[in-house]
């Protein structure tokens, strides 16, 4: 299975109700914005769009929604992470049914599955469900693919991507070079957006990051200086939206990315799924306007180029 990736997909985040239910509108409205700002993609069900808290019947609101809102103007990719290979088979087959363009699966998490098992996991759903694959390393929230076990996943007839998301610059390389070894047409997603630049110069063929669904003009401006060979200022450029993850990453995940997309003024909540203690509460509050200040800082830099 072949499937050209290049350019910018937003792991997308999930606008929730005070309830925890999906808010449709909102997540409409995002999608829209997606389409008008000419993105690549989008990744729906994604680690920073709380996949790990939804079960089968809220995956299915948010894919089908996604779906009837893209109006075939995005490619669409869906997770399908869980911990046995039979539920991701089984949020696989709905992705299927929508006519969604692929799946992206991390390893089981949770408990600690030797590389047989990983291995094992990622060929149940390559058998068993007939969509392009994405193999997702994220060892924030899932066992560690090594760069070994990584290609090896990749020989998979229906895997036509990598989303790498370890921050290992070192590990990129190698991973690119492992796979243009074993001549292998897997297109390169990095999945750190600090990294961005420096993946694109090393291979890669895009980025599929939490950020590129909240300030894409960024990633775009990158991606276009890097193509006019103006490599010191896409370096700016990708300078520029540190201070922004640091913000983010300072509060409850992903709540700090929920006040940064909506300083858009797309109009979405701020609502997590896992209810705050008071103290990231107060955290939150603390950070919220420096976000936002930071949204707006990026947006009107990139637009001095």
């Amino acid at each position: 299975m072949k499937m050209d990736l290049k350019g910018i997909y937003a792991a997308m985040l999930t606008p929730l109700t005070e309830e925890g239910g999906v808010d449709v509108p909102a997540l409409e409205r995002m999608i829209a914005f997606y389409v008008d700002k000419g993105i690549s993609g989008v990744f729906a069900v994604s680690s920073v769009g709380e996949a790990a808290h939804f079960d089968t019947k809220e995956a299915r609101t948010i894919l089908e929604t996604v779906k009837a809102a893209s109006e075939n103007k995005l490619q669409l990719f869906a997770g399908v992470t869980a911990t046995t290979s039979s539920t991701a088979v089984e949020v696989g087959k709905i992705v299927e049914e929508l006519g969604y363009d692929g799946i992206v699966s991390a390893p089981p998490y949770f408990y600690q599955p030797s590389d047989d098992a990983i291995l094992a996991y990622f060929e149940d759903i390559n058998d068993q469900v007939d969509l392009p694959l994405i193999v997702y390393n994220v060892p924030l929230f899932a066992p560690a693919l090594s760069k070994e076990l990584l290609v090896e996943v990749a020989k998979l007839t229906n895997v036509v991507g990598v989303k790498e998301s370890s921050g290992n610059l070192v590990d990129v390389l190698h991973i690119l070079d492992m796979l243009k070894d074993e001549q292998l047409d897997t297109s390169f997603l990095i999945g750190r957006e600090e990294m961005y630049l420096s993946s694109l110069i090393a291979g890669a063929d895009g980025c599929m990051v939490a950020t590129a669904g909240i300030i894409p003009e960024a990633y775009q401006k990158i991606e276009e200086l890097y193509l006019a060979g103006r490599i010191s200022e896409a370096a700016e450029v990708q300078q520029a939206i540190l201070p922004l993850l640091r913000e983010c990453f300072k509060v409850n995940f992903p709540a700090g990315f929920k006040v940064a997309l909506a300083a858009r003024g797309l109009d979405t909540p701020l609502y997590v799924k896992r209810k705050m203690s008071e103290q990231e509460q107060q955290e939150l509050a603390r950070s919220a306007e420096t976000i936002k200040q930071e949204v707006t800082r990026i947006l009107a830099f990139v637009g001095t180029y």
